[in-house]
């Protein structure tokens, strides 16, 4: 089963921001195939061995930006789709503030909207309290905010919340632990199709920033996956040229 990763759906610049019209475009593509967008407990039924949801996708959104629930949300309703978005919960209501944010900056949800989202469907799921580094943090802070965004979200939300994502995709072995105590799946950004045999606290995903192009997206959804491994190859140069600067 794939798990697609979105940030902002919108017109702003970089490679976090999809334009309105293609992410329409590859929810109508996965409409026309017959596919949908399934739940967390879904996909974990999956990841425990249930095959009724194989050829359907985890569509998941980091970071909580408001043109989710501007944009992306009417266009999922429209097909019946869920998504689950992963929230840093004491940045809402605020522009984006962390390394890397855009310039300028891009704002994010509320809590008033993220409550009625909820109550409409759409889940949410920890993505720490200040967005983040977590691998840098002393435990004790490393555990406020990891556990402390399942608080936030399920006092406002009043539902358990049990998906998680690291800000940044970084983890370490405490890390993981970490999540692993307090959520019952957790997702990173290693390029790739999940299996059984992943770690359910790490998981892969796909960013469709690499899926634009409907012939790209249409061929991973129906198994092919030589743009895939092309993207993972041009991906792993870049991070041995990044590393070797510092």
């Amino acid at each position: 089963m794939l798990v697609l990763t979105y940030h902002s759906i919108s017109d702003a610049a970089g490679p976090t921001s999809i334009p309105p019209a293609v992410f329409a475009e590859q929810m109508q593509v996965l409409a026309d195939l017959g596919r949908r967008g399934v739940t967390l407990d879904e996909f974990i039924a999956w990841h425990e061995g249930d095959d009724s949801n194989s050829g359907n996708v985890l569509i998941t959104f980091d970071d909580a930006f408001d043109d989710f629930a501007q944009v992306a949300a009417p266009i999922l309703r429209r097909h019946g789709f869920s998504a689950l978005m992963f929230v840093p919960t004491r940045r809402l209501g605020h522009p984006e503030a962390w390394q890397g944010a855009n310039n300028p900056a891009r704002p994010l949800m509320d809590w008033a909207t993220v409550r009625a989202l909820a109550k409409d469907g759409m889940e949410f799921g920890g993505h720490s309290r200040t967005h983040a580094d977590l691998t840098k943090l002393a435990p004790a802070d490393r555990e406020e905010e990891i556990a402390g965004c399942a608080d936030d979200l399920s006092a406002e939300i009043g539902k358990a919340v049990e998906g998680f994502a690291a800000p940044y995709g970084r983890v370490s072995p405490e890390v993981v632990e970490t999540i692993g105590k307090h959520y019952r799946a957790a997702f990173g950004v290693r390029l790739d199709v999940p299996t059984r045999a992943d770690s359910r606290f790490d998981l892969p995903r796909i960013d469709m920033h690499y899926f634009r192009d409907r012939k790209h997206w249409t061929g991973l959804l129906e198994g092919r996956r030589t743009y895939l491994r092309a993207r993972q190859a041009l991906r792993a140069v870049r991070s041995k040229v990044v590393s070797s600067f510092y």
